[in-house]
């Protein structure tokens, strides 16, 4: 039997979908925040491999993000941050998809 037959493919799959979405949200907003207006702002790269790289995996994720936004993100902002980046024409392919 083929695996794309088989249910094991789906194990763990939410768990990783769940991890790409909230990088995208951190990822838009670090970027509207701090990168927007000027991509190679120094300061803003100073803080970036300070607050986000320079611990690897030593550090709460979120804490590095609270670090690199300098406030606490509230789960709206996550959910705004993905909404931002939706095509705003999905919704009408969806629509003409389906007839």
């Amino acid at each position: 039997m083929a695996w794309q037959q088989r249910f094991s493919h789906l194990i763990g799959y939410g768990a990783k979908y769940y991890s790409y979405l909230m990088s995208r949200a951190v990822a838009s907003m670090v970027w509207k925040q701090c990168f927007v207006q000027d991509p190679l702002n120094r300061e803003m790269g100073e803080r970036y491999r300070r607050e986000m790289l320079a611990h690897g995996g030593a550090k709460e994720p979120m804490q590095m993000v609270e670090g690199m936004l300098q406030r606490q993100p509230t789960m709206e902002e996550f959910v705004d941050a993905l909404e931002s980046e939706l095509n705003p024409n999905f919704e009408t392919f969806l629509m003409d998809s389906e007839s």
